[in-house]
């Protein structure tokens, strides 16, 4: 066991810093605030800028059905754009959430709705009908 002795005057904060001699009390700043956060992780952020959301993609046999968790944004709040190739975009206008998503070939874009109720947005794109192949019995004509 060593004894390494530390000083009032020593500013290595970094809790990445192998050598740094600060350790960190997961109880001493509890709750935890965003200023006591950032201080352990710096660039941290719970400000608006930062959202905690979900966005899950599901397909269903007429249609696409996504959905995308944004807590605390009403809809006036949020961007949903459909851009060049097909690219779907959903952003806020704080800048603190924004992601794409190609939609896929049979997706009627023109029939895109939207809807937003207690900070989760519903986008709803219906599919084209799937094309059956056409199927023709062949008659084997032959000697047995």
């Amino acid at each position: 066991m060593s004894i390494v002795p530390i000083s009032d005057n020593d500013q290595r904060t970094s809790l990445f810093d192998p050598f740094s001699l600060d350790l960190w009390d997961p109880f001493r700043d509890f709750p935890f605030s965003s200023s006591s956060l950032s201080r352990v992780f710096p660039g941290f952020n719970l400000g608006a800028s930062s959202v905690n959301s979900r966005v899950d993609w599901r397909e269903s046999s007429n249609a696409h059905v996504l959905r995308a968790s944004l807590p605390g944004f009403a809809n006036e709040d949020v961007l949903l754009e459909l851009q060049d190739e097909r690219v779907l975009q959903i952003s806020t206008d704080s800048g603190g959430f924004m992601t794409r998503f190609k939609l896929p070939d049979n997706a009627k874009i023109d029939q895109l709705k939207a809807n937003m109720n207690n900070g989760v947005l519903t986008v709803t794109i219906p599919k084209e009908e799937a094309r059956r192949p056409e199927v023709r019995v062949v008659e084997i004509t032959g000697e047995d």
